[in-house]
């Protein structure tokens, strides 16, 4: 199980739907979404059909890891574990919401609503979230690279939440250099004292439509809600990044590591993070979605 394990706001369908509607012919952005979308939804009608173990092996990249909470390489776990005696006892049902695409068109996210049951307990079923993030492999194919699920108290309304974030940036391409870039700046904190953020510090870096997506709780929209919520519960974050992948576009990137909250009384929470950068038209990195899974 990975996902409970573990740009627009509208249902997939509706995605769709408003794609074959549009008086003119589909762009290339909105050609690539629809590619993301049908991929989301492909991986999705396997995992119902075939059963999870089938679905992920067909979806993951070769170097594609799901937080469990720590990283685990997807290919490998899987291959080593092998098939489960019956492939559907595990019933997992998921549908993308949201969904991006880097300026590229090889690199996008996908995030919606998921439920979980087993056929063991028939009567109980888990709801969260999950949140992926895909790239264009060397035949055009969309495959998982990260995948990240939270579990929340109840069914998520995406629509609520407002439009998907979305990139800005239009420059020049340095995607290796990007990447170097990124991940120094989340190990020093961006440059903040002590190498860990305060609230205040951590809230300059989210994008206005950022999102918090947090186990245990429902999924929080926008900069002002979530600077927030993290003011109320830690004093300080440090991450310690551990990868990351970029779009060829450097609009785009996903991180991934843990993460040490220090709340106001000192006491020490450690965990595992994923975060989707987006940069804006000035070029400055915005963290819009942090998906964090504390530890066991």
């Amino acid at each position: 199980m990975m996902r409970p394990l573990a740009a627009l706001c509208i249902g997939a369908s509706c995605l769709l739907l408003a794609l074959e509607a549009m008086p003119h012919e589909p762009d290339a952005d909105e050609v690539a979404l629809g590619s993301l979308v049908d991929a989301e939804l492909a991986f999705a009608r396997m995992g119902r059909e075939q059963g999870v173990h089938a679905a992920f092996l067909a979806n993951f990249a070769a170097d594609g890891v799901a937080l469990q909470p720590a990283p685990v390489r997807v290919q490998q776990a899987f291959r080593e574990r092998g098939p489960p005696a019956d492939p559907l006892a595990l019933r997992l049902d998921w549908k993308p919401a949201q969904a991006g695409v880097a300026r590229s068109h090889d690199f996008g996210y996908t995030t919606g609503p998921y439920t979980v049951s087993n056929a063991a307990n028939p009567g109980t079923r888990h709801e969260g979230a999950f949140f992926s993030v895909w790239r264009r492999n060397a035949a055009g194919r969309w495959q998982v690279i990260l995948d990240a699920g939270i579990a929340t108290p109840g069914a998520v309304d995406f629509a609520a939440l407002g439009a998907a974030p979305r990139a800005g940036y239009a420059g020049n391409a340095q995607p290796d250099a990007a990447r170097r870039d990124l991940l120094a700046r989340e190990a020093n904190a961006f440059g903040a004292a002590g190498a860990s953020l305060t609230p205040n510090a951590y809230a300059r870096l989210l994008a206005d439509d950022a999102r918090l997506q947090r186990n245990g709780a429902a999924p929080i929209a926008s900069r002002g809600a979530i600077a927030r919520a993290t003011a109320l519960r830690i004093g300080r974050v440090a991450w310690m990044p551990i990868d990351a992948r970029v779009a060829r576009s450097a609009d785009m990137a996903v991180t991934w590591g843990r993460y040490r909250e220090t709340d106001r009384a000192a006491h020490q929470q450690d965990g595992y993070y994923a975060h989707l950068w987006l940069r804006d038209r000035a070029g400055h990195w915005r963290l819009a979605y942090d998906v964090t899974l504390p530890g066991s």
